[in-house]
């Protein structure tokens, strides 16, 4: 049995930034193609991990989508998804989520998962797992924009391999890299 990858699944600007300073992503521009990406992608993780931040928007989003014909599907993925939060100050979290405080719990659902890890946004979080070297792939879609600040996806230098890159919508590229 092949062991699940840690994969970083991540929306950038073309100058490195995840997010503005205070965290507004209303700069993403995701068309019919890159949902239907995600749709595909996504619904065959086995798990889907969080910090606290990005947590709390997407728990705050998703489960209220289901008005919105356009993203009724990615709604249905994310809500039956199982999902960890890491996060020092949650108690307990809605929507087949467990709260976490250590990154070495990832390892036993890394194990147990049915599909790879998906790391989704959350920057801080990224960052303390690069710093272990636990992250096995990076699928970084770029968008036509420069923030000018924001958080980094990257605070230091790392060599990646890029596998494969493709444009959606004539406007947003995913670059994939193993590490």
């Amino acid at each position: 049995m092949t062991e699940n990858k840690i994969v970083v699944s991540v929306q950038m600007s073309v100058d490195g930034r995840v997010a503005t300073d205070d965290g507004v992503l209303d700069w993403l521009q995701v068309k019919d193609e890159l949902h239907a990406h995600f749709v595909d992608v996504h619904r065959t993780a086995g798990i889907f991990v969080y910090g606290r931040n990005t947590y709390d928007g997407m728990a705050a989003y998703w489960p209220t989508a289901e008005g919105d014909p356009f993203l009724v599907e990615y709604g249905k993925v994310w809500t039956g998804m199982p999902k960890l939060v890491f996060s020092r100050t949650l108690e307990s979290a809605d929507w087949n989520t467990t709260v976490v405080r250590e990154l070495d719990a990832l390892e036993q659902y890394r194990r147990t998962a049915d599909g790879d890890v998906y790391v989704i946004g959350s920057p801080q979080l990224i960052h303390r797992l690069a710093e272990r070297d636990l992250v096995d792939a990076y699928e970084i879609y770029v968008h036509p924009v420069a923030l000018g600040s924001g958080p980094p996806l990257f605070e230091r230098r790392h060599n990646l391999t890029l596998t494969a890159a493709r444009a959606f919508d004539g406007n947003v590229v995913k670059l994939s890299y193993r590490h």
